[in-house]
């Protein structure tokens, strides 16, 4: 059947109306999405500066780790580990692997968070020193030493201002040929100072260094009249742990600068 020319005219008119409201929903709907998206936008805009992030760069020397939301890039600044005031090194033995650990004869290990010198050789350099400390100067040693054995003499203790080739001080629970137990301060020069400390084998002492320029102590925490004297013309030095006769324990090693 022929359409009649008014027929065409509305249909034709009719079919612009539909073109035009779907180009009007599709402009309405893509703004919509934009608005959208553009408040989604500053919500995180808003809280990545309440965080600290920075936008759009980090500055200069800062580690950043980027990310992308829509056309915006946030970077979040990683912050530094925070260095406790004072520290120079800690190692609670943990770990089974000791990289910046130097050893001088055979026999050390760790087992169970704790470093052992087994070598009881009454000849032998059991000596395990710390390879990054060369250089310190004024510092605190501290931690925790145990004598496990009744041989005599021997000694376990505390290595500090080392230098190479067993030249170095030492704070140290000693037994003397005798038989008489005592806390021990030996200089890097050699020289001795002790005071009587009946110690208890197999029982831990924290025992503490503090070396001021020329200026030496050596005492056990707790035991304040363990406290020993003495003074060196070596400056410089790093720190480490001995044993010899008997089984060394040691745990809980600190270094700290002087206030």
């Amino acid at each position: 059947m022929d359409k009649s020319p008014e027929t065409e005219i509305y249909n034709l008119k009719y079919g612009r109306y539909k073109r035009r409201r779907l180009m009007f929903l599709l402009l309405l709907t893509a703004t919509t999405l934009v608005m959208l998206c553009g408040a989604v936008n500053f919500a995180f805009f808003a809280a990545g500066m309440a965080m600290g992030h920075v936008w759009p760069f980090s500055p200069p020397g800062s580690t950043a780790v980027p990310h992308m939301i829509a056309a915006y890039r946030v970077n979040q600044v990683v912050e530094p580990p925070i260095v406790p005031a004072g520290y120079l090194y800690s190692q609670s033995f943990d770990g089974r692997a000791l990289p910046d650990w130097h050893i001088f004869s055979d026999g050390w290990d760790v087992q169970n968070g704790i470093y052992y010198g087994t070598n009881t050789r009454a000849d032998a350099r059991s000596e395990a020193v710390y390879g990054r400390g060369y250089q310190w100067a004024d510092y605190h040693l501290e931690a925790d030493v145990t004598a496990s054995g009744t041989v005599a003499p021997s000694s376990a203790g505390l290595l500090f201002r080392y230098q190479e080739n067993g030249y170095g001080g030492q704070c140290r629970l000693g037994t003397r040929a005798s038989g008489q137990r005592q806390l021990e301060l030996v200089t890097p020069e050699g020289q001795l100072v002790s005071t009587s400390f009946h110690y208890i084998t197999g029982a831990a002492y924290r025992l503490r260094v503090t070396a001021v320029g020329s200026a030496l102590t050596c005492e056990i925490i707790g035991y304040p009249d363990t406290r020993l004297i003495a003074s060196t013309t070596v400056r410089r030095g790093t720190v480490g742990l001995q044993n010899q006769g008997i089984t060394g324990a040691f745990d809980n090693l600190k270094v700290n600068t002087l206030p």
